[in-house]
């Protein structure tokens, strides 16, 4: 039964099936929820798939796998602040917040970022601008407007 479950997995996917990947990065609390709305009216009717990934970054001295801060206590604050959306969760550990990012992305996943309006570019128009580079798709939502 075990080897027969292990070819059906490596049967190909028709990937028309597959529900659209919408990635909400936790940036801060504002931000998140913002990014949150707007990814809910994106993907309303969609049948979209939502994950909201933090990463955690995890300083040089420390082992990657025992962060300074407890990945239960960064579940808990992610659920309170999804509470009322249809949404995943994930915890990602990393050594940089954008390698980490893009390991929790694919080609065919869809971010979507909130910021601030600013004549300057923000941080997160900025990181935006990179993953775009990397040929990421990229919405970014007016904090204010979401």
């Amino acid at each position: 039964m075990r080897e027969n479950q292990a070819l059906l997995d490596l049967q190909p996917r028709d990937r028309a099936e597959d529900p659209l990947d919408i990635v909400v990065p936790f940036t801060n609390p504002r931000e998140t929820i913002a990014a949150l709305r707007a990814a809910s009216w994106l993907g309303e009717g969609l049948k979209a798939r939502i994950r909201v990934v933090r990463v955690q970054v995890v300083p040089y001295p420390l082992d990657t796998n025992h962060p300074h801060i407890p990945v239960s206590f960064l579940r808990n604050q992610m659920s309170a602040l999804t509470r009322g959306f249809d949404v995943d969760c994930e915890v990602r550990l990393a050594r940089e917040f954008e390698q980490g990012l893009k390991r929790a992305i694919s080609a065919r996943s869809i971010t979507v970022l909130a910021s601030k309006k600013r004549p300057w570019p923000t941080r997160v128009e900025r990181l935006a601008a990179r993953l775009r580079k990397d040929g990421s798709h990229v919405f970014v939502v007016s904090e204010q407007n979401a």
